[in-house]
């Protein structure tokens, strides 16, 4: 076997100021890849996330929140407090041997500390630093606050999403916290390749309000180019038929898409050629797309017919090309059915099955990582696999203040009478 490859970032130290969500992803991807990543927190004021559920055993605790845990798993922690006469001079201290200082506040809070970018380059030259608030450094938003569920509002995305005859709705998740922070790692990564190929380091003013819009399909397009306004649509989709969700017996949903002839072609040989697919108004993918409710009903009473039900016994499955009418698929099985057609067919899943997920359990999606108050926990990994150098979860996701002698004492050099004193005063809460 030959030597073992260096991760992409190893030997690179972030400062990780940033709250949340989007901040702290984007430090994971480089915690992930090798880089020393160290949350800078405080007890006086803590991590908004550590402040929310889901708790192990639902009881609420600064170290017992999973949604913290799974967004700073690979990463150190400090503490620190800001408004304590010798705080901001710790964090200098700690920044002056980092290559990158990540942060979200509402523009001007990292300046009221003294801890903006052109003071901190002046402890550290070469220096790349982020800031990634909801709206940017400047312009007339820019001081507003909030979280993804209002930024997604901001964004459009309640716009496009819920019935057309029904009031914008959310995504049931701060959708935009998931979808920012590969923008914000991209723009991060590219400030880093400059710095290995200038030397100098620069600053990178992030608004993820701009970054969300890139994931708002052909809106703002459709506007500018054809004066339409785009609206909600519910399940359906402007470009395919059918498009849409449906129960089989069980009780759990599948989804089906189809978005081109081909699809449709393979769809109706899955039905089995029903003559309702041959009806004139069927044979066009811009006449089916005004034919959605009746193609919806032809689905649905096809599941009703052929999904099982778990309460009647089950036929044995037949040979051959035919299926007869009385043949009855699992929920699983009908995917697999829709599937061999060349039908893009998938279920529902709940949180369960996504656990239990064969695919992802075959990606190795899932790590377990022993947490020093939650035990052991499972926790998403990487999204994609380099081939030489593939990223890893190194540990669990910090308590509050748990690297603080090893950040302070070594990484920033106090003396231990120092840290002790400090200690004493505060300075470390």
């Amino acid at each position: 076997m030959g030597e073992e490859l260096k991760l992409p970032f190893e030997g690179l130290r972030v400062a990780d100021l940033a709250w949340v969500g989007v901040g702290p992803t984007v430090s994971k991807y480089l915690a992930d890849h090798g880089a020393e990543v160290i949350r800078v927190e405080s007890s006086t004021y803590p991590e908004a996330l550590r402040r929310v559920g889901p708790f192990v055993n639902d009881e609420p605790g600064i170290d017992n929140s999973g949604y913290y845990a799974n967004f700073n798993s690979s990463k150190l922690g400090m503490s620190v407090n800001l408004k304590h006469p010798r705080g901001p001079e710790l964090v200098k201290r700690l920044i002056a041997r980092c290559d990158v200082v990540t942060e979200s506040f509402t523009p001007g809070t990292m300046a009221r500390f003294g801890l903006d970018y052109e003071t901190l380059r002046e402890v550290r030259p070469d220096l790349i630093m982020i800031s990634m608030p909801l709206y940017g450094q400047t312009g007339p938003w820019a001081s507003y606050s909030g979280y993804g569920h209002v930024l997604q509002a901001a964004a459009g995305f309640n716009h496009l999403t819920g019935w057309p005859d029904g009031p914008p709705i959310g995504t049931g998740i701060a959708y935009t916290d998931f979808l920012v922070p590969h923008i914000a790692a991209t723009a991060l990564i590219a400030a880093l390749d400059y710095r290995r190929r200038t030397g100098k380091g620069q600053y990178i003013d992030f608004g993820q309000f701009e970054a969300a819009v890139h994931g708002l399909w052909t809106a703002i397009l459709d506007w500018t180019a054809n004066g339409h306004e785009q609206i909600r649509l519910g399940n359906r989709d402007p470009e395919a038929a059918p498009h849409g969700c449906y129960r089989c017996q069980d009780g759990r949903y599948i989804v089906i898409a189809c978005f081109t002839e081909k699809e449709w072609e393979g769809f109706r040989a899955a039905l089995g050629r029903p003559e309702w697919c041959d009806l004139e108004r069927m044979r066009r993918k811009w006449s089916r797309l005004n034919e959605q409710k009746e193609i919806d009903r032809h689905i649905q009473a096809w599941l009703d017919d052929h999904t099982y039900d778990p309460a009647r016994p089950k036929p044995v499955d037949p040979e051959g090309p035919e299926i007869p009418e009385d043949w009855q698929f699992t929920t699983e099985e009908v995917v697999a059915h829709f599937q061999s057609f060349g039908v893009p067919c998938g279920i529902v899943q709940s949180p369960e099955a996504m656990h239990k997920d064969p695919q992802l359990a075959h990606r190795g999606h899932y790590w377990k990582l022993q947490h020093p108050v939650m035990g052991l926990r499972t926790y998403d990994g990487p999204a994609f696999r380099l081939s030489r150098t593939p990223g890893r979860l190194s540990k669990a996701a910090p308590c509050l203040g748990e690297d603080n002698e090893y950040v302070y004492r070594e990484l920033i050099g106090l003396d231990e009478e120092e840290f002790i004193e400090l200690l004493a005063d505060g300075a470390f809460e």
